[in-house]
């Protein structure tokens, strides 16, 4: 009995099902079921900075933020950088050879849109610069004239939680 009940939970852990997470590590952001056209053009924001990062492309990651945007900087996090600083953390990041391949694993955690304002907590493992680096991340958005863009991304290292 107990090793059909380990059995069950081991098999739980490694198979998600699609749909929305209240607790553990998420939902891989690729099987993320959206609840509404809120949460499917918000998902496609985040896969667009995560591919953009993967192909370098700086435009593309871009694309996602507003133009009054600020995220967490990624050597000081003590530091808020704008829209222009946001661009040259990651043309500064793609100059360094030491880079490597990048690599962005999301877990949607939650999802919370009120009229034109959205957080989603993610469990993301980034790679790069030769091994895996794990953060709790908060990305804010605004929908503005029918749009929605990212308005703000923070974040905070966490330890792996794949194995947990």
């Amino acid at each position: 009995m107990v090793a059909a009940l380990q059995v069950f939970i081991f098999l739980g852990l490694i198979y998600v099902e699609a749909g929305w997470a209240d607790h553990g590590v998420g939902v891989p952001i690729n099987r993320y079921a959206p609840k509404n056209s809120d949460e499917a053009a918000i998902i496609k924001l985040i896969q667009t900075v995560g591919q953009g990062w993967e192909r370098r492309d700086v435009d593309r990651i871009m694309s996602a933020y507003a133009p009054d945007a600020v995220q967490r900087a990624w050597d000081n996090p003590n530091v808020m950088v704008n829209y222009e600083g946001i661009r040259a953390e990651a043309l500064g990041a793609f100059r360094d050879p030491k880079l490597g391949q990048v690599r962005f694993e999301d877990w949607i955690h939650r999802i919370y849109i009120v009229n034109t304002s959205a957080i989603v907590e993610i469990n993301q493992r980034f790679h790069g610069w030769s091994r895996d680096h794990y953060y709790r991340d908060f990305w804010m958005f605004s929908r503005r004239a029918g749009q929605w863009r990212l308005t703000r991304y923070d974040y905070e290292p966490q330890p792996p939680f794949l194995d947990r």
